[in-house]
């Protein structure tokens, strides 16, 4: 078994891509350029935990067949608010909550980068948040289904905690974005003296 680490060659493509892209913002501004520093490197960490090590058997390809892909296939989870965990892990009433709360988490910057860069409406955010879960699983699925290893389990209920860690985001940028608002908006206000 061959264990594909994100570094050095995926991170350095990364990095690549990420020098590239803040390079063609750079008449944007400093604070713009930050933004774009801080959100790239946040997608880099994501991709890091998210998707490597990747195990790639030695005997790939010859390891495929259509038993091991329906097998890989049975092991989704594609039943919201089912957690066949429950029944199979030691304190798993806890590994649970731990699971919930770290796929939300994973997905609150994105979902303030979102909120900073793009300003979706309502609907666009709801767009934007089921698709990042999607994407996520969708990937780890591939990569299970080409391979035909073990992999990341694939699961729905990551999907909707994925999703639900976007919208979370985006709300605590309308909360800051607000106060800033508030914040100038008394600041630029000046107090009329009483003449005498």
């Amino acid at each position: 078994m061959y264990f594909l680490q994100f570094f050095p060659i995926p991170l350095i493509i990364s990095l690549a891509i990420l020098i590239h892209v803040t390079w063609r913002n750079r008449k944007r501004g400093w604070k713009a350029l930050c933004g774009i520093i801080l959100f790239g490197l946040y997608i880099l960490a994501v991709i890091g935990v998210i998707f490597f090590p990747i195990s790639i058997p030695l005997n790939w390809p010859d390891n495929l067949s259509w038993e091991e892909t329906l097998n890989n296939l049975n092991k989704t989870n594609l039943s919201p608010l089912y957690f066949l965990t429950i029944t199979h892990r030691p304190f798993s009433l806890r590994w649970l909550l731990v699971d919930f709360g770290l796929n939300a988490i994973l997905t609150i910057p994105f979902g303030f980068g979102l909120g900073y860069f793009y300003r979706p409406k309502w609907l666009e955010l709801i767009f934007w948040a089921i698709l990042t879960g999607l994407t996520f699983e969708g990937i780890q699925l591939f990569v299970k289904l080409v391979l035909g290893t073990f992999y990341h389990t694939v699961d729905i209920n990551d999907v909707i905690l994925n999703a639900l860690g976007v919208i979370i985001g985006f709300g605590i940028f309308l909360i800051i974005q607000r106060v800033f608002r508030k914040r100038k908006k008394n600041e630029t206000i000046k107090p009329v003296k009483k003449q005498d």
